[in-house]
């Protein structure tokens, strides 16, 4: 994302885009229009602004104490807030709201150590200030979805075995895929081709001691094994603990195994 004060003064192929919705430095209409192909992140300056979807909390603009209220106004205006802030007033701003009683909102940190990696717990980190290209804007590295500014919700994220995709074998005889399934909690099998999975089994294993059976989901069990139809490929809850899942199964077609954490 690049921001600055001065919309002109960003490339205009940018395709994240940072201004202001208010004070002296406030973008205007043709501001934001030049950019028509970006996202835009809208910044106000004062807490008592209710507009925009970041808070500018720094020296000079927003308070750590003005941010709760302004999270809250924000919220009931229908807006999912960020709140700005340098990774050293970060424990401030946080404490804020722990002693406003009010839910974290998602964060934008600033720390100019020209490297561009997001810390746990934020959603974007501006890690460059008036590159030495001479540009006159700030660069920031941001998340592949931030809520609130990317429309809809977060994709789900999932780890698929590489070794599962595109695994066929001859009907009648039997295969097995394994993967890791630390931190997930549902199970897919995925075949876009409207084709059914026929599978045995399904074994996970870890920290829950015995091994546990899963539940036939789609078509149920029927003749010996599960008809797990692509239309409805579950999901099937991952037991906790469970750190690996092995899959039996007799498909003589392409499909992928997928765990996810929703």
């Amino acid at each position: 994302m690049y921001d600055s004060i001065t919309a002109a003064d960003i490339p205009a192929t940018a395709t994240i885009v940072g201004g202001y919705v208010n004070g002296t430095f406030a973008w205007s209409a043709a501001d934001w229009a030049r950019f028509p192909n970006a996202v835009h992140v809208r910044f106000a300056t004062r807490a008592n602004v209710n507009d925009g979807n970041v808070l500018d909390v720094e020296k000079g603009d927003a308070t750590p104490d003005e941010a709760p209220g302004w999270v809250a106004m924000r919220r009931a205006a229908g807006v999912d807030p960020s709140v700005y802030c340098s990774t050293s007033d970060w424990p401030a701003v946080r404490a804020a709201f722990t002693a406003a009683g009010i839910p974290e909102p998602h964060y934008m940190v600033a720390h100019y150590d020209g490297v561009a990696n997001i810390p746990a717990g934020a959603c974007a980190k501006q890690y460059i200030n008036d590159p030495a290209s001479g540009g006159h804007y700030d660069l920031t590295c941001v998340a592949d979805h931030w809520p609130g500014i990317d429309p809809g919700p977060a994709p789900i994220p999932h780890q698929e075995d590489e070794m599962a995709f595109g695994r066929t074998c001859a009907a009648g005889t039997n295969e097995h895929a394994d993967m890791a399934v630390v931190g997930c909690s549902k199970l897919r099998i995925h075949d876009s081709f409207g084709h059914t999975v026929h599978v045995h089994d399904i074994l996970f294993y870890g920290d829950t001691g015995a091994d546990q059976n899963g539940t036939g989901v789609g078509g149920g069990y029927a003749g010996g094994h599960w008809d797990w139809v692509s239309n409805r490929p579950g999901p099937m809850d991952v037991p906790a603990g469970a750190t690996t899942v092995t899959v039996l199964y007799d498909s003589d077609h392409d499909f992928y195994l997928s765990a996810a954490t929703a």
